[in-house]
C-alpha cells in the first residue's frame, strides 16, 4: 500500500508540473500574441503636391493597430534614396509608405496590411490604398486633379444649373482643383460648344482625370463620350437653352379652366399643384371661367366636355415624365396644346354636355 501511495504521489506531482508548464507556455503564447508588432516605417513624399493623398493620415491609421513603430524615416521622391526604393520594390504611386518588420505577426495584422498594401516579401508591405491625386510613376506626373468647365446662360434664370455636379464630385472625394465658368455666347463659350458638340445649355465639362477614381470612369462613360480629354454633359431637364432652336425651351404656360357656379367641383388649382411632381416649370399661369369669352372660346376650340380642366402649352412636350402619363388624363391637340379630359381622376366635376355635376367619391 505504501508503495502504491508513493507511485500515485509521484504521478500527481508529474501531472501538476506538466499542467504548470502548459499554463506557463500558454501564458507566454498569449503574452507574445498581445505584444505590439515592431515595425519600421519609411515614407516617400512629394515636395510640391499639396492636393495629393494625405499619407500622414494613413500612417496614423496604421499606428492605431497593435503595433509599435520603432523607427520612422522620410525621403522625398526626388532624392536618390527614394528613387532606389521605388525601383527596388516596383512602387507605382507616390506618396507611399514602406512598412518593415513584423507585418505578419498575427493573422489579423496580416489581413490588415493585405487590405491596404502589397507584400513584396515576408517582412515588408508597400502601402497602395491611396486615393488620387497622387504621382503616377509610370506616366511621371500627378494624376487625379480634375478640371471642371461650366458653360452657362446667365440670362436664363429658370435654367437648371449643372454646377451641382461639381459639388457632388467634391463630396465624393474627387479633387476638383480647377473650376471655370464661361457664358455660352462668349468667345470661350463658342469655342467650347464647337469643340465638344454641345447642343444644350447649361453644360459642364469634366476632365478625364476623374477616370483615376474608382468607379467614376464607368459612371461617366454611361453619361457621355470622352472627347478631347473631357466628358461633356449637358442639361437633361428643361428649362434649358436649345442651341439648334436658339431659344430656351420648357417654359410652360398653363390655363386653369373652371366653373365658378359649381360649388361642389374640386378646386381647379389642384391641377397646377400636381405639375411639380413631373418637373414641369410653369412660366405663366392664367385662369378662365367657362362663362367668360376666353373660356367659351377654349371649350369650342378644343371641344372640352368636362371642367375643371387644365391646359398646357406645347412646351410641356419637353417633360418626358408628364408626356408618359398624359395619355391617361388627356389629349395632345394638333397645335401642340395638352388638354385635360378626365377630371374625374381628381374629384367632382361638371359635364358640360349634360350640364350634370358628377360626384366622385
Amino acid at each position: 500500500m505504501l508503495a502504491l501511495i508513493a507511485v500515485i504521489s509521484v504521478m500527481n506531482i508529474l501531472i501538476i508540473q506538466g499542467r504548470a508548464e502548459k499554463v506557463e507556455e500558454a501564458r507566454e503564447i498569449a503574452k507574445e500574441f498581445l505584444r505590439p508588432a515592431d515595425l519600421e516605417v519609411i515614407k516617400i513624399l512629394l515636395s510640391d503636391c499639396g492636393e495629393c493623398f494625405d499619407i500622414e493620415a494613413a500612417l496614423e491609421n496604421i499606428k492605431k493597430q497593435n503595433v509599435n513603430v520603432t523607427r520612422e524615416t522620410a525621403f522625398y521622391f526626388n532624392e536618390d534614396n527614394a528613387k532606389a526604393l521605388v525601383e527596388k520594390y516596383g512602387i507605382k504611386k507616390i506618396p507611399t509608405i514602406i512598412i518593415s518588420g513584423e507585418v505578419n505577426k498575427t493573422e489579423q495584422l496580416k489581413a490588415f496590411f493585405g487590405n491596404i498594401g502589397d507584400f513584396p516579401d515576408e517582412r515588408n508591405t508597400i502601402f497602395t490604398a491611396l486615393e488620387p491625386p497622387y504621382y503616377d510613376v509610370a506616366s511621371a506626373k500627378v494624376v487625379g486633379k480634375v478640371s471642371v468647365i461650366n458653360v452657362v446662360d446667365s440670362s436664363c434664370e429658370e435654367c437648371i444649373p449643372l454646377s451641382q455636379l461639381a459639388d457632388a464630385l467634391k463630396q465624393s472625394g474627387v479633387a476638383v482643383t480647377e473650376e471655370k465658368t464661361h457664358e455660352y455666347n462668349s468667345k470661350e463659350g463658342i469655342e467650347l460648344i464647337s469643340k465638344f458638340g454641345i447642343s444644350r445649355i447649361p453644360a459642364i465639362l469634366i476632365s478625364n482625370e476623374v477616370n483615376y477614381y474608382d468607379g467614376f470612369k464607368e459612371q461617366m462613360q454611361q453619361l457621355a463620350e470622352e472627347k478631347n480629354g473631357y466628358y461633356a454633359l449637358h442639361a437633361t431637364s428643361a428649362p434649358y437653352r436649345d442651341l439648334s432652336k436658339g431659344e430656351v425651351v420648357g417654359l410652360v404656360k398653363i390655363i386653369l379652366l373652371d366653373d365658378n357656379s359649381c360649388a361642389e367641383c374640386y378646386d381647379v388649382s389642384i391641377n397646377s399643384q400636381i405639375l411639380p411632381r413631373f418637373g414641369v416649370f410653369v412660366d405663366e399661369e392664367s385662369y378662365a371661367d367657362i362663362s367668360s369669352p376666353e373660356g367659351m372660346e377654349l371649350i369650342s376650340k378644343y371641344n372640352i366636355e368636362k371642367v375643371p380642366a387644365l391646359l398646357l402649352s406645347p412646351e410641356a412636350s419637353e417633360y418626358p415624365a408628364l408626356v408618359q402619363v398624359w395619355q391617361s388624363v388627356g389629349t395632345v391637340e394638333d397645335d401642340g396644346w395638352y388638354i385635360m379630359r378626365e377630371p374625374e381622376n381628381i374629384g367632382t366635376y361638371r359635364n358640360l354636355k349634360t350640364n350634370e355635376i358628377v360626384q366622385v367619391q
